[in-house]
């Protein structure tokens, strides 16, 4: 009877060999064909510490300093994979060298990253005025099309994603595609494409996204987890968030949420908020859409509007009429139709293009993860910075032991949104 159960046991690991086999080759591991290229690299971190400008500090100057010039380097190609079900349609192919040395020591871990960029991309969802619409409206993710057949490029912020496995039990085969867009089975059909999860409450993932927005002004990168939404209650329409990348404890649900009542905060004052509103044209009952929030000249500086501006130098717009012009609360007017600083021009737009958000600081867990970003003209340069461990035992990854821990990073360039380059399968070794 032993014998026979050996041979069952034999007979059945054969069979899945067989069926993982054309999967899963030990090096450059192939999940399949639509889902990209799972790695086994290793980053390698020594013994030393890096100087970062602090949170809400000064911005950096992009240079490198020279305790990082005997840490070993990883260089890795990430590249937009074909997914099967269009996520990433448009950009599948895209590709960028990405370079990453690590550092730890007592108390923290340190990461410096490079990686190939053909443009400065830092301005996200802004305000422009259409003088044919005679409308107000945001620049898209996606690239639009224009009325002689040419397309526009999407106008988003480029970002650094990387993403740590605390009790996600498919992460050491699938990495970041255990709960990116097409790998979990949380939920219904109509969560594929786009949406991340993971398939249960117990199972999370920690995610650390370097935007450069945030990065470039407020020095944070935006610290993270991934669920299957059950962590941070139902949402107001009473069904859970299917999009579950959350900043850490970010989202406050009142009773229905399980986020201790300590760690809730109100979305609206933990990192920003979005820059519009809705107004009704003067002299009709129609409703549009325009800015909130203005500097009354311009001058934005890296397309950026911050929370402590609204008691200061920005001020509110509280009227708009049929041609778009817009009255501020100190009683001065915007005429967009002046000139183009306020419209589309070429390509890109001018000067005095409305910034699409509020920034304000990270707060609590979400603000765990110091960052710096600077762009070289071809690429990106990027600092982060984070506690061994954290308070928050819940979201973040503990690298107290220096045990390996696996990751993967993504990387969104040259406008892509979702659209996003992947390095899979990647592992962090502490050098004692």
């Amino acid at each position: 009877m032993k014998k026979i159960k050996k041979a069952h046991v034999a007979i059945a690991l054969l069979l899945l060999g067989l069926f993982i086999l054309p999967f899963c080759t030990r090096h450059d591991q192939v999940l399949n064909t639509t889902t990209g290229t799972l790695n086994v690299d290793t980053l390698y971190a020594v013994k030393g510490t890096a100087n970062l400008e602090p949170q809400g500090g000064a911005a950096w100057n992009g240079n490198i300093d020279a305790v990082w010039n005997n840490v070993p380097k990883l260089t890795v190609k990430g590249t937009v994979p074909d997914l099967g079900n269009g996520t990433f349609a448009g950009f599948i192919g895209n590709s960028s060298n990405i370079s990453m040395q690590a550092m730890y020591d007592a108390n923290n871990v340190y990461f410096l990253v490079q990686w190939d960029a053909d443009q400065k991309n830092v301005m996200s969802s802004q305000w422009y005025y259409n003088p044919t619409t005679k409308r107000w409206a945001q620049e898209g993710g996606a690239p639009s099309a224009n009325a002689d057949g040419t397309y526009r490029p999407p106008f988003i912020q480029d970002q650094f994603v990387m993403m740590f496995n605390i009790s996600q039990p498919t992460f050491s085969t699938l990495s970041c595609y255990a709960a990116c867009h097409t790998a979990s089975t949380f939920g219904t059909t109509a969560t594929t494409g786009g949406m991340m999860y993971t398939n249960g409450p117990t199972e999370r993932l920690d995610c650390w996204r370097a935007r450069s927005l945030q990065v470039i002004n407020e020095n944070q990168a935006n610290d993270c987890f991934i669920d299957d939404g059950s962590s941070v209650g139902l949402d107001l329409s009473g069904t859970l968030n299917k999009n579950e990348v959350h900043g850490d404890w970010q989202v406050n649900n009142g009773p229905s949420s399980s986020v201790p009542p300590a760690l809730q905060s109100a979305a609206i004052a933990d990192g920003g908020f979005g820059n519009t509103q809705k107004l009704t044209i003067a002299g009709t009952s129609t409703k549009v859409s325009v800015p909130l929030w203005v500097y009354p000249s311009g001058g934005y500086v890296n397309s950026a509007i911050f929370v402590g501006d609204t008691t200061g130098k920005a001020v509110k717009v509280v009227g708009v009429d049929s041609f778009g012009v817009l009255t501020l609360a100190n009683s001065t007017t915007i005429d967009p139709r002046v000139g183009n600083s306020y419209q589309q021009v070429g390509s890109g737009d001018g000067a005095n293009c409305i910034p699409g958000s509020i920034l304000g600081l990270y707060t609590g867990s979400r603000s765990d993860v110091t960052a710096n970003m600077f762009y070289t003209g071809s690429g990106w340069r990027l600092l982060l910075k984070r506690a061994l461990k954290t308070s928050d035992t819940v979201n973040d990854v503990d690298f107290t032991s220096l045990a390996d821990q696996q990751f993967g990073v993504g990387i969104m360039f040259n406008g892509a949104d979702n659209e996003h380059a992947i390095v899979a399968g990647l592992t962090l070794r502490f050098k004692k």
